[in-house]
């Protein structure tokens, strides 16, 4: 890309770009991922550079609040004294000082330093170059002490807002808690679901394996693979071809829980981006009706994109809210998969940016969100017909007690999973029989499912 005249030509190398992918994400108005996917697109950045933008990027906004606390322990002036872009960068160097250690810290010193060199804050490249030489060298910060103020400690160490932390302690004490941020502080592994229309996933493992990828079967799936180093899902073979999608193991366990038979009529509500109506409709062999629904016309068109990948052609779109159910169907289907918006505090290894962009405040408007769905998706059912509710939030307020106030209203019955699905590890279950995957105990996504059924 040509530079401008009078203006400088931005400095080579992953950590220009990263600076600019998270200076724009700091505006809050798009994603990361779609920042990102974007600049690659319009860049000339080598394989390796884009590697190294995606773990810039990824890092600094999962451990930001540690990193703040660093960068605040650091300074001779005030914190506030401190442009935010600037902060981005000091995030970026001292990131790469406390967790990339494959890249020497004098390195990582000078290229950010040099990149700082390349944004309109120049003026601060000694700032920079003194903070961070100075973290490559001081002794790291204090902590609040975990005896005293356990949730504080947790807080920062995890780099995790203290109203959560506070929340997961109150719902599963201080042990559990602890191991919840450890595993939400880990990235989770690329895990695929086999495209059985296709293929099978001894196939498609040996398939894997002989592209020279450490592919093994899920634990928890039968229809998962697992893949423990990353790489870009486009780049594979068997993924462009429809041999599968990208979906996580906890994920893959939701659409078989409503056992769908052919010929029966399904709806997948909130269905974009289609990974579990996608399900649905292999589960069924292509020989039922599945409806997926979702609000937004765009996000059904890429819905459209990725069942056609996997050639699947029985899913009917339908762009509408759920709260139109009622009006919307004729003959009642036999069941609905309610894929609720919801906190996703249970997939934030994969999307780490969700801590800094919920509050308590949010979460009490999606709790309301979620009873309203229920009530309308449950009205449009048959005596007999089944619900299933699901959510990727590890929140009580959000899961059990939404089914709890739900079946106090209406008249329904909670279906326990663990008579159904005696064979599978106990721990997946509640003690009322819903679905519960952990990150700490499963190594995926956290996910909670209710099977709820009209009487």
């Amino acid at each position: 890309m040509k530079s401008k005249p009078g203006r400088k030509r931005p400095p080579e190398g992953a950590r220009y770009p990263a600076w600019k992918i998270l200076d724009e994400w700091e505006d809050g108005k798009s994603s990361l991922e779609s920042i990102r996917e974007r600049d690659f697109a319009h860049s000339s950045l080598s394989a390796r550079d884009r590697a190294l933008v995606t773990e810039l990027t990824q890092g600094v906004v999962r451990h930001r609040l540690l990193l703040d606390h660093r960068i605040d322990a650091l300074l001779d002036k005030p914190k506030n004294h401190l442009p935010e872009p600037v902060r981005i960068l000091l995030r970026l160097g001292i990131y790469q000082i406390i967790f990339l250690h494959k890249i020497p810290i004098h390195a990582a010193v000078n290229e950010i330093v040099r990149a700082t060199k390349g944004t309109r804050y120049a003026g601060f490249a000694p700032l920079v170059n003194a903070v961070l030489r100075r973290a490559s060298i001081a002794p790291q910060t204090p902590m609040p002490d975990h005896g005293r103020d356990p949730g504080g400690h947790m807080s920062l160490v995890n780099s995790m807002p203290r109203w959560l932390v506070d929340r997961l302690i109150t719902q599963w004490g201080i042990p559990e808690t602890r191991r919840i941020l450890q595993a939400t502080n880990h990235p989770g592994p690329l895990t695929i679901r086999v495209n059985t229309l296709r293929t099978d996933r001894n196939s498609l493992l040996e398939e894997l394996v002989s592209l020279g990828l450490p592919a093994r079967p899920g634990h928890i799936s039968a229809d998962a693979i697992v893949i423990e180093r990353g790489i870009a899902p486009l780049t594979l073979s068997p993924f462009r071809e429809g041999h599968c999608t990208v979906q996580d193991e906890g994920a893959q366990l939701i659409a078989p829980l409503l056992d769908p038979k052919p010929g029966e009529i399904m709806v997948d509500a909130c269905a974009a981006p289609g990974g579990k109506a996608g399900h649905l409709a292999q589960i069924m062999g292509g020989r039922g009706s599945v409806i997926a629904v979702d609000r937004n016309p765009g996000r059904l068109r890429m819905t459209r994109q990725a069942l056609s990948r996997l050639g699947i052609d029985s899913v009917r779109l339908l762009a509408a809210d759920v709260r139109s159910f009622p009006r919307i169907f004729a003959s009642p289907p036999d069941k609905i998969l309610l894929d609720a918006p919801c906190s996703g505090t249970g997939v934030l290894r994969r999307h780490p940016e969700g801590k800094w962009r919920k509050d308590p405040e949010g979460i009490i408007n999606l709790v309301r969100l979620q009873n309203d769905l229920l009530r309308a998706a449950g009205a449009c059912l048959a005596p007999g017909g089944k619900l299933l509710y699901t959510t990727c939030s590890i929140l009580q307020e959000e899961n059990e007690e939404v089914v709890t106030r739900f079946l106090e209203s209406a008249d329904f019955m909670l279906e326990d999973f663990k008579i159904r699905c005696g064979d599978m590890d106990a721990s997946l279950f509640t003690p009322r029989g819903e679905l519960r995957t952990w990150p700490h105990l499963h190594n995926c996504d956290g996910f909670y499912a209710a099977m709820l059924v009209k009487n």
